[in-house]
């Protein structure tokens, strides 16, 4: 059967390795030292990294999560994906489940909020709160109510798009997230269009790649599709096709995430923007098993596999 998993598990897959992150050193050393403050006065305190779609938000706060320092300063560590629907009780379910909680979709949510209490009980936690869109003041109340009792120094860290949700969170500090500069954005498209190292065999594309890169405008999502894209394409001609694009449009626009997926999606073979296709009969935000998902690839005739190339599927 096919395995759909709540998007809690996004956790399970939060680690990146500082090396995956470029051009965020800064940033990253700022939200950590407010992440450390051991000063705020409040019984859990609110951070939040604001910034537009594409500029590594989630990235971010992942290296933050993930870093020693926090393993070693809190007691706990939760990650809930939000998106958005901001139910109380549905988000404190999944904090309770990301805790280590069986999920217990019956339970009223006086029931919940008891057992979150217990699990947060004089525990110093951070809470990462990811792709928040809610700016329901009210609902902000009745979350963070539910989340205190943890001990001082707790943390909640909010990624969102939106000034007007981190200001209704109550954030004590907002951390505005800007474009790479120049040289970290080059080196992003590097590390994406060419293997390691090997730069120096593809002289020729390395100045246009360069042109490319300032129309991406410093987004790292940009930067990684174009760069993805290109790795597989060895000609001046086609990277010439891409520095003629008026890649500008897609990185300031106001959906720039979807136009600059829409522009990785129009550069697929056809075989590909099939299978890429079929996954939207899947329900936003869950995670599809990948063995489950070749198979019904396989089956519904999209591609053939042998035993010997299936694992680089």
């Amino acid at each position: 059967p096919l395995l759909l998993e709540s998007n809690l598990d996004r956790e399970t897959y939060s680690f990146v390795p500082d090396g995956e992150v470029i051009g965020r050193n800064d940033d990253r050393t700022k939200i950590l030292d407010f992440l450390m403050d051991a000063e705020v006065n409040e019984n859990v305190a609110v951070i939040s990294i604001v910034g537009l779609g594409g500029l590594g938000k989630t990235t971010l706060a992942q290296s933050v999560y993930n870093s020693e320092m926090v393993q070693e300063k809190f007691d706990k560590r939760l990650w809930v994906c939000v998106s958005d629907v901001f139910e109380v009780k549905v988000i404190a379910e999944k904090i309770v489940e990301s805790a280590g909680g069986e999920k217990n979709n019956c339970l009223q949510l006086d029931a919940v909020q008891k057992q979150l209490r217990e699990m947060l009980d004089g525990k110093k936690y951070l809470l990462v709160l990811d792709d928040v869109w809610n700016e329901d003041a009210l609902k902000w109340s009745r979350l963070k109510n539910m989340l205190i009792g943890g001990a001082k120094g707790s943390k909640i860290l909010v990624t969102t798009r939106s000034d007007v949700v981190a200001e209704v969170s109550g954030s004590i500090h907002q951390h505005k997230l800007g474009d790479l500069l120049e040289e970290d954005a080059w080196a992003l498209f590097e590390k994406m269009a060419f293997e390691c190292n090997k730069e120096s065999e593809h002289s020729s594309l390395v100045e246009i790649g360069k042109e490319i890169v300032k129309k991406c405008g410093g987004v790292p999502l940009a930067i990684r599709s174009v760069g993805s894209l290109l790795r597989l394409k060895r000609t001046e001609d086609e990277w010439i096709y891409f520095k003629n694009q008026d890649l500008s449009s897609i990185t300031r626009g106001g959906d720039s995430v979807m136009a600059i997926l829409r522009l990785s999606y129009n550069h697929l073979p056809h075989h590909l923007k099939i299978c890429f296709a079929y996954c939207s009969l899947f329900p936003k935000d869950f995670r599809i098993d990948r063995v489950d998902l070749i198979d019904m690839w396989i089956a519904q005739g999209f591609i053939q596999s042998t035993i010997s190339n299936r694992d680089n599927l």
